[in-house]
């Protein structure tokens, strides 16, 4: 068939115009060969409803020779040949040594022949087509099908033609659909999304104290839901809790805890805080398990909890570790802080910052872009950008 079908939903979605250009192709090449006496390699290129024909993409640029093919009672059908075919038909027929003759120096005689084949090539497809005196004239009487041929003669020419048919002289027939299969038949099939466990915030002196080992509490966050994230698209679900994941803290740890956050608060940057989010990227999850979760119904999550998750500042990859559950709120545990600024052995900073929003890391020129939501894998994050 052709390169390119061009259908607009409103005329031929859902109807079957297959049987009628298979054989409209056959009849037009047929025609084309007896009148001119040559071989052709005849496709259907391109189908429009267009009322304005210079409006279809492929023909605004190129010149027409028109010829109506008038029809008692009702509208004529149109047939348009471009300046490549009347060159490549045309000229070779009358042996011309003219080369790229343009429409308005045709001759009489020579308007007369693309006359003739015009309505030649009429009476070849009239049998496909609806007679006039049983096409109903209605609305549809007024617009047309356009059909775009694309025409290769056997000396490796190609040229173009168009026609231009009354919608109610084409008998399209509505078509039965089937239904080949169900959304059950994909049920085991994969997929990739992501999943976020949650939000918190620190300091940025908190950030530069990072180390491996270190455990992050998601402040806003909940053992009874995870999100799951494709795209612009953000859907709560519940889960089923995996016990493994659950860290007891002992009464000692608790206050070593809280020894932590105590001296911690001696040394924070004033109130500046950046919001970090957590979430497994590229998760592989089943269609059925995807179901589940549109559902509303709780989900078995055990493979997934066993990936890696990842810390994220807009977008940029900060640490990695393991989910853990603490109380009634997720954690992460760092096995890897990725920024280079953090020190193996942090110390305390002691500056004096004065209190203003952060900037935004600038993005170097010619660098990746992410998508919004998207997490970039390697992408560093850059404490540098905050301490001015």
């Amino acid at each position: 068939m052709a390169d390119i079908i061009y259908k607009k939903e409103n005329v031929f979605h859902d109807l079957n115009f297959e049987g009628f250009w298979l054989k409209l192709t056959e009849s037009i090449k047929d025609a084309v060969e007896r009148y001119w006496e040559t071989e052709t390699v005849i496709s259907l290129f391109a189908l429009s409803d267009y009322k304005n024909i210079r409006d279809e993409f492929f023909v605004k640029n190129s010149d027409f020779f028109s010829s109506q093919i008038r029809i008692d009672h009702h509208r004529p059908v149109l047939v348009r040949l471009d300046t490549d075919f009347i060159n490549n038909f045309l000229c070779k027929t009358l042996e011309s040594t003219a080369q790229n003759q343009e429409l308005k120096t045709l001759t009489p005689l020579e308007v007369k022949i693309l006359n003739n084949f015009c309505e030649y090539l009429y009476r070849q497809i009239q049998e496909l087509l609806i007679p006039p005196k049983q096409a109903k004239l209605s609305a549809r009487s007024e617009k047309n099908i356009n059909l775009l041929f694309h025409i290769s003669a056997k000396e490796g020419t190609c040229s173009k033609f168009m026609l231009s048919i009354p919608q109610d002289r084409i008998n399209m027939v509505k078509l039965e659909h089937k239904i080949a299969f169900t959304d059950e038949d994909f049920i085991n099939s994969a997929a990739y999304v992501r999943i976020r466990a949650g939000y918190t915030k620190l300091t940025l002196e908190e950030l530069q104290n990072l180390s491996k080992d270190d455990i992050i509490l998601l402040d806003d966050s909940s053992i009874s839901k995870l999100t799951l994230v494709s795209g612009d698209v953000e859907k709560d679900f519940k889960v089923e809790i995996d016990e493994s994941m659950v860290l007891n803290l002992d009464s000692d740890e608790e206050n070593e805890e809280s020894e932590y956050e105590v001296k911690m608060e001696k040394n924070l940057w004033d109130d500046i805080q950046i919001e970090l989010s957590a979430e497994f990227s590229k998760v592989k999850m089943t269609i059925g398990e995807l179901k589940q979760i549109t559902r509303g119904q709780v989900v078995d999550l055990g493979s997934v909890f066993d990936n890696e998750i990842s810390l994220y500042i807009e977008n940029k990859k900060v640490a990695k570790g393991e989910l853990l559950i603490i109380n009634d709120k997720y954690a992460v545990r760092l096995n890897e802080v990725l920024s280079s600024n953090v020190p193996n052995n942090p110390a305390p900073a002691k500056k004096e910052v004065k209190q203003q929003p952060p900037k935004q890391a600038p993005t170097q020129q010619g660098a990746p872009q992410a998508p919004a939501g998207q997490p970039v894998e390697d992408e560093e994050f850059d404490y540098s950008d905050f301490e001015n």
